[in-house]
């Protein structure tokens, strides 16, 4: 941590208090550009992506690998995420308090169906995975707490987005877009809008195939006692493990669930961001 605070502490003397520091922004800008698409990425192609000369990107990273936040390859040409971030994750996801009043439901849920079971909440137009229940023989190897998805493609994003006033989908829709992530995502903005009214009535959202091809998901949302959505849960398997007939079964037991947590739902990210504005 003392690089960043030597870092913030070099920072010219003039910024007023609370002003937008540009050393830090700098360093955020870097974290952003590593995906899970591109998880490695060398100096020079860093410097191309943030139009940033080399020689002040060499001290920004300097000052990200000592904190921990990047590591560098054993050849010196590559970088990569640091365990810092990986601690602070850590750190983030503890300090989530729905999620403890979320397992014992989730673990209930995946008792009942034998499948996943997902959590989510939604940041910036975004769906927000907070915690997966896995059955005990799981063939998904990483954890999910932190992955964003668009809203349009996901059983979770489309039961949220349901529930919303259309002039937030509609500003949802104009800044994110409805791009095709598999070749059943819906990506004209007029079905979507008679696909989430259609969910709107019967109180649950699906996922067929729409985000990856061979799984489906039956997902509800999750309000406040004044309506507001705050999150969701998903039941998600196979289009063979969830064929038509369990839909109304698991959507009957979904709405226990989202029931039973709407009590804490103040306390999902999206509530309290919104509160902190």
């Amino acid at each position: 941590m003392h690089p960043i605070r030597n870092s913030l502490e070099s920072t010219e003397a003039g910024e007023a208090a609370g002003s937008r520091v540009s050393s830090t922004a700098k360093a955020l800008r870097i974290l952003d550009c590593f995906t899970l698409t591109q998880p490695e990425l060398s100096l020079a192609q860093i410097s191309r992506m943030l139009e940033m000369p080399k020689s002040t990107l060499l001290n920004q990273l300097r000052t990200l690998e000592e904190g921990g936040f990047l590591s560098r390859s054993r050849d010196n040409h590559t970088y990569r995420l640091g365990y810092k971030l990986m601690e602070r994750s850590y750190c983030a996801r503890s300090s989530i308090p729905v999620v403890q009043y979320a397992i014992p439901v989730m673990e209930d849920l995946q008792v009942a169906t034998g499948e996943i079971i997902y959590l989510t909440t939604h940041i910036n137009g975004l769906v927000f995975y907070l915690e997966c229940v896995f059955p005990s023989r799981r063939s998904i190897s990483y954890s999910i707490s932190g992955k964003l998805l668009p809203m349009h493609c996901t059983g979770c994003g489309k039961a949220m987005l349901s529930q919303m006033p259309t002039e937030q989908v509609e500003s949802i829709i104009a800044h994110h877009g409805l791009p095709a992530i598999t070749q059943n995502t819906i990506t004209d903005r007029d079905r979507l809008m008679e696909t989430l009214a259609a969910y709107r009535r019967q109180g649950y959202a699906l996922d067929n195939e729409e985000e990856t091809v061979g799984v489906k998901c039956v997902a509800m949302a999750i309000r406040t006692g004044r309506g507001d959505v705050a999150g969701a849960l998903s039941i998600s398997g196979s289009t063979v493990s969830i064929d038509g007939e369990l839909v109304e079964r698991y959507a009957a037991l979904l709405g226990r669930a989202c029931n039973a947590l709407s009590p804490y739902a103040h306390l999902f990210p999206a509530i309290q961001l919104e509160s902190s504005l």
